[in-house]
C-alpha cells in the first residue's frame, strides 16, 4: 500500500476517514434525511456533501480502502447441531440444506440489491449481506472526485474484533491496509447482487405459460369486441335515419321574432378598484434576498445540538439552501461567521441576529465565492 492510500470505516451513521498523510482520523456523519437504516434516501445531497467535506479537510485524491462495520452489514451462522453429551448423536445436515438455509437468510435482508459473501467455518459457513447501493453511493462520490475506490470489506473477515470498534484510530487503520490483500476474496465492489434461484425458475415458466396463452386470449376477446359493438352500430344507423327523415326547421320564423335583449348596465370606472394583497416576508426581510443565498453550517459532535438549533432558525428564512456538516474538531473556540462579496445588508443582519442567539463569541469576515454564500463555523 502506498502513502495515498487511506481507509474509510463505513459505519451505519458515518464514516471515518484515515490516511497516513494526514496522520488523523477524520469523521463524517450522515444526515437522516441523506441515509438512513443503510438506505440512501438521497443520493445527489450525499454527493455534495462529501464533496463538500473533500474540500474542507483539504483531503487529496488516492487509492481508497472500505472496511465495513459490523452495523452495516447483516450476518449468521449455518452450522451442523451441537451434540450435548449423553445424548443420541443427531444426524448431520447436509450442505444443500445449509446453502438453502442461507439462501433463505440472505432474501429476507430488506433492500432491493442486496449482496452476499459466504466465509467458511469448520462446522458450517458464516454469511455476510449488506445493501449494495450503501456502499456503493458512497464509492461513486468519491471516484467523481479523482478517487479510486479499490475494495469493500466486511470489517469481520480482517479479524481481532475490528468490526465492533465504534471508532478507527490509526493502528487499527494501518492493520486494515496490512491485510488487505490477504483478504481480497471477500471484497464486496463489483460483487454481483443476490438473485434467488428458485425466483429465476419460477419467472421463467411463468413467461412460457403466459406466451401459450396469448393466442386464445387475443381470438375470445376480438368475439367478445364484435359482439359488443354490434348494438353500437345498430344505433348509429337509426341516429341517422331520424335526421334524414325528421323536418327542416323553421328559420325563418325563429329570425322574424327576435328576443329583445335588456340594455347591458355600466359600471362607473371610478367604481372599480383592483385590490393588491400586500407581499408577506419571512422573518420581516423579502424573500427573494434569501432565496439565492446558500448557507453551510460547521460543527462538532459536541456543537451538534447547537448547530441543529441555528439550522431551524435559518430554515424559516427560505434560503437557497442550509447545509450541516459534522466534523471531529475545528480549528477556533470563536464561532467564524464569512459572508461573500454579493451578500446583502439584511441578510447579513438577519444571520448574525440568529448566531448570536446560539454563540456569543462571534467573529465576522469577508471570504472569496465559494459553494455556500455563507459558512458558518461554530465555535468549540
Amino acid at each position: 500500500m502506498t502513502e495515498k492510500t487511506a481507509v474509510v470505516y463505513i459505519l451505519k451513521d458515518k464514516f471515518q476517514f484515515y490516511t497516513p498523510a494526514i496522520g488523523r482520523v477524520i469523521e463524517f456523519r450522515f444526515m437522516p434525511e441523506v441515509v438512513r437504516d443503510l438506505d440512501i434516501i438521497n443520493s445527489e445531497l450525499l454527493e455534495n456533501q462529501i464533496k463538500l467535506f473533500v474540500t474542507n479537510t483539504k483531503i487529496s485524491p488516492g487509492t481508497l480502502v472500505f472496511a465495513l462495520a459490523e452495523n452495516a452489514y447483516f450476518t449468521k451462522d449455518f452450522v451442523q447441531p451441537t451434540q450435548a453429551k449423553g445424548a443420541s448423536s443427531q444426524p448431520q445436515i447436509s450442505s444443500e440444506v445449509l446453502q438453502k438455509q442461507a439462501d433463505e437468510f440472505i432474501e429476507h435482508v430488506p433492500f432491493d440489491n442486496v449482496v452476499s459473501k459466504t466465509i467458511p467455518l469448520k462446522d458450517g459457513m458464516k454469511v455476510v449481506a449488506t445493501n449494495k447501493d450503501f456502499y456503493e453511493s458512497i464509492a461513486i462520490a468519491f471516484e467523481h472526485l479523482g478517487f479510486t475506490v479499490e475494495s469493500v470489506l466486511p470489517g469481520l473477515v480482517i479479524g481481532n474484533g475490528l468490526s465492533l470498534r465504534p471508532a478507527l484510530d490509526p493502528p487499527m487503520a494501518n492493520l486494515i491496509l496490512q491485510k488487505v490483500n490477504t483478504v481480497k476474496q471477500y471484497n464486496l465492489l463489483n460483487q454481483q447482487v443476490y438473485q434467488p434461484l428458485l425466483k429465476q425458475e419460477t419467472e421463467e415458466v411463468d413467461e412460457v405459460a403466459v406466451e401459450r396463452q396469448l393466442p386464445k386470449k387475443a381470438n375470445r376477446k376480438s368475439i367478445y369486441a364484435l359482439v359488443g359493438m354490434s348494438p353500437v352500430v345498430v344505433g348509429l344507423f337509426v341516429v341517422l335515419y331520424m335526421q334524414m327523415t325528421a323536418p327542416p326547421p323553421n328559420w325563418k320564423t325563429q329570425a322574424s321574432n327576435p328576443t329583445p335583449q335588456p340594455p347591458a348596465q355600466q359600471v362607473p370606472l371610478a367604481t372599480v378598484i383592483p385590490t393588491v394583497a400586500p407581499a408577506t416576508t419571512t422573518s420581516g426581510a423579502p424573500t427573494s434576498e434569501f432565496a439565492t443565498v446558500s448557507v453551510e453550517i460547521v460543527g462538532t459532535a459536541n456543537s451538534a445540538a447547537t448547530a441543529q438549533s441555528l439550522l431551524s432558525q435559518l430554515d424559516t428564512y427560505k434560503f437557497k439552501s442550509v447545509g450541516l456538516q459534522t466534523q471531529s474538531s475545528v480549528s477556533s473556540g470563536a464561532t467564524l461567521v464569512s459572508f461573500a462579496p454579493g451578500v446583502g445588508q439584511t441578510v447579513r443582519n438577519s444571520v448574525l441576529t440568529e448566531v448570536r442567539k446560539v454563540a456569543t463569541n462571534v467573529s465576522v469576515q469577508e471570504k472569496q465565492l465559494g459553494t455556500f454564500d455563507i459558512t458558518i463555523v461554530l465555535g468549540e
